[in-house]
C-alpha cells in the first residue's frame, strides 16, 4: 500500500517556486503523485519503497531557498509585521541587509563620497541581496529546463555591472528581493488566517462512557458513534447529530449567520460552533479530519491555488519575454559588427547597447505586482472574516454591478439589541418600566444572545433587574 506523505514548505509563496520544486522531486526515485499546493504551502507525494530517505527531498526544497518542516517542526503562525518577517528567515534578512547597503550607497553618493566607496557598497548589496536569485535562477535553468524571471534578472544585473551602473544593479536586486518578501509575507498571512479558523476546534473533548461518565481525551482519538458532551459555554469539538439536551449553537464560524440556531434532539452540529446555555449530548458522524470546518479550509485552500486570469496571462507573458528579449538582446549585440561593420566593443559599441536594453527590458515591476496584489487582497480580506476563494473569484468581483444580501450579520453586528419595548404588565398609573423589568429579571438567568439584549436595554434605561427565582428554561 502506497504511503502518503505531507510536508510544510516554510516560505513557499509563488507559482514558480513550487515549479522548481516539482521538476526536481519527480526525478527522485521513491516517490510518485507528486503535488506542491502554493495556498496551503505543502509539498505532498507518495512513498513507493521501503524506508524512503527524506533527506533528497529536503536538500531540494533547501537549494530553492525553503525548508521542510515535519509536523513536529511546524511553528505557530502569528499576525506578525512585515518588519517581523523579514528578520524571521535567512533569505529575507539578506534582502534587509543589502537594502540597508544599497541606501546607505545612495546616500554616500548624494554626499559626493569617492566612487569607490559607493561602489563597493553596491557591489556588496549585489552580492548579499542576489544569491537567493541567482540560486533561483539556476534551479531555473538546471532543474525545470526554462528561462524565468530569475534569469533574466541575473543577466540584467551583470549587464548593469558591466556598463558601470553599480547603484541601478543594487535597486533592481533590492526591488525583486523586497517584492517576493511581500509576496511571501501576504502568502502567510492568508494561510494564518485560515489555520485560526482550525483553531476554532478545541483540541481535546469530553467522551463519555457507557455509564455516561465524562473522560478528557484528544479529539483526534474520537472515532464514529461516540459520544461526547458539550457544556454551555464550550466549543463544540466534532460534527454530529445531538441525542440528548436543548440549546442554542453560535454557528457563524460556519454558516455566517449571527443568530444562533436551537438544537434539540436529531439535531446536526458542527465543529468550532459554540453552545450557548444548554448542556448537549452529541453522537459522532464525521471524524476530526474531516469535519466541516476542516472541508471548508481545504476548498479554501484549493482556491487560493488557482490563479486569476491576469495571473496565468502575466505567467504565460513571462516565459515568452524572458528568452525572447535574451535573443533580442544577443542579436543587437552581434548583427550590427557582424553585417554594417558596427563597433562592438567600447563606449559606442553593441555590446553596451544590448546591456542596456537588458536592464531596460527587466519586468521585475510587472511580474511581481501581480501575485503582490492579489494575495495581498486576499488576506486583507481573510483578517476581515471574508474568504474569497482565490485570484479568479477576486478578479471577478472586479465585474460585479449589484450585490444581494440575504443573511443577517452579513450587513450588520451580528448582535442582537432590543429596538422597541411594547409594555403588556404596566397597570394604570404604575411605573411604564414594569415589562421591561420582568423580562430581564427572567433573562437574566439566560446566556442566550437574545436574553442578553433584553438584560443590555433594561440596563441602558436604568431599569432594576429584579431577582428571579425557579426559572426553568422549556
Amino acid at each position: 500500500m502506497l504511503e502518503t506523505r505531507t510536508y510544510r514548505v516554510e516560505g513557499l509563496s509563488c507559482v514558480d517556486c513550487a515549479g522548481r520544486i516539482r521538476a526536481a522531486v519527480e526525478q527522485l526515485d521513491g516517490v510518485d503523485d507528486w503535488e506542491v499546493d502554493v495556498g496551503a504551502g505543502t509539498l505532498s507525494f507518495q512513498v513507493t519503497v521501503p524506508d524512503f530517505d527524506l533527506s533528497p527531498v529536503a536538500k531540494i526544497v533547501d537549494d530553492t531557498g525553503h525548508n521542510l518542516l515535519t509536523s513536529s517542526d511546524i511553528p505557530k503562525r502569528a499576525g506578525g509585521s512585515f518588519l517581523g518577517f523579514l528578520l524571521s528567515s535567512r533569505q529575507t534578512m539578506m534582502t534587509v541587509i543589502a537594502g540597508g547597503l544599497t541606501l546607505t550607497g545612495l546616500l554616500l553618493l548624494l554626499f559626493g563620497v569617492p566612487g569607490f566607496v559607493w561602489t563597493l557598497l553596491f557591489a556588496a548589496a549585489i552580492v548579499v541581496g542576489g544569491i537567493p536569485v541567482a540560486r533561483h535562477a539556476y534551479q531555473e535553468i538546471w532543474a525545470a529546463h526554462s528561462l524565468g524571471i530569475n534569469s533574466l534578472m541575473v543577466i540584467a544585473v551583470i549587464g548593469a555591472m558591466l556598463i558601470g551602473e553599480w547603484a541601478e544593479a543594487a535597486i533592481v536586486v533590492v526591488l525583486f528581493s523586497l517584492g517576493e518578501a511581500l509576496e511571501g509575507y501576504a502568502a502567510e498571512r492568508a494561510r494564518g488566517a485560515l489555520d485560526g479558523l482550525l483553531d476554532l476546534v478545541p483540541s481535546v473533548a469530553l467522551r463519555l462512557d457507557g455509564d455516561g461518565i465524562a473522560e478528557k481525551v484528544a479529539v483526534a482519538e474520537l472515532r464514529l458513534g461516540d459520544r461526547v458532551l458539550i457544556r454551555p459555554g464550550d466549543r463544540v469539538s466534532v460534527d454530529g447529530q445531538v441525542l440528548a439536551g436543548a440549546s442554542a449553537i453560535d454557528q457563524a464560524a460556519i454558516t455566517g449567520e449571527s443568530v444562533p440556531a436551537d438544537k434539540g434532539p436529531g439535531d446536526s452540529v458542527f465543529a468550532g460552533t459554540i453552545n450557548t446555555f444548554g448542556a448537549l449530548t452529541v453522537e459522532i458522524t464525521r471524524l476530526a479530519d474531516d469535519t466541516t470546518l476542516n472541508r471548508m479550509v481545504g476548498l479554501v485552500r484549493d482556491a487560493q491555488s488557482q490563479q486569476a486570469p491576469v495571473q496565468r496571462f502575466v505567467d504565460r507573458f513571462a516565459r515568452v519575454y524572458t528568452p525572447a528579449v535574451t535573443v533580442v538582446a544577443a542579436l543587437v549585440a552581434v548583427v550590427p559588427p557582424l553585417l554594417f561593420d558596427q563597433p562592438f566593443w567600447g563606449d559606442q559599441g553593441w555590446l553596451l547597447r544590448a546591456l542596456e536594453m537588458l536592464v531596460i527590458a527587466c519586468p521585475c515591476a510587472l511580474v511581481i505586482s501581480t501575485p503582490v496584489s492579489v494575495v495581498s487582497a486576499l488576506t486583507n480580506a481573510a483578517s476581515k472574516g471574508v474568504l474569497i476563494k482565490g485570484g479568479r473569484t477576486l478578479e471577478l468581483l472586479g465585474r460585479v454591478d449589484l450585490f444581494a444580501f440575504d443573511k443577517t450579520g452579513t450587513l450588520t453586528e451580528g448582535k442582537p439589541v432590543t429596538t422597541d419595548v411594547v409594555d403588556v404588565c404596566t397597570l394604570r398609573g404604575a411605573d411604564p418600566h414594569h415589562g421591561l423589568a420582568y423580562a430581564a429579571a427572567i433573562e437574566s438567568q439566560s446566556s442566550h444572545p437574545l436574553a442578553r439584549a433584553l438584560v443590555a436595554e433594561a440596563q441602558v434605561q436604568q431599569v432594576p433587574v429584579l431577582t428571579s427565582e425557579g426559572v426553568s428554561i422549556l
